[in-house]
């Protein structure tokens, strides 16, 4: 799966295979900004992934589910 933002060039690829997850960010010159591989039933690994995706996407994943929770709503 790869998406884009439209305010910006970034772009991030996540592929799973089997238990193991793997992440890249990338820039509009498509140089590497970040990359991780780890493993699903990791809560540790879980939780800087949410602290990394903060910083590249500019909102907070606590207000995000806060919202989500209000609205009835989940994935």
């Amino acid at each position: 799966m790869s998406k884009k933002n439209k305010n910006s060039k970034d772009e991030y690829t996540c592929r799973r295979e089997g238990e193991i997850i793997k992440i890249e960010i990338r820039d509009g010159t498509r140089k590497i900004l970040y990359r991780t591989k780890f493993n699903a039933q990791d809560k540790n690994a879980l939780i800087m992934l949410l602290g990394v995706l903060e910083k590249y996407s500019g909102f907070s994943v606590y207000a995000l589910i806060q919202q989500k929770l209000k609205v009835g709503e989940w994935w």
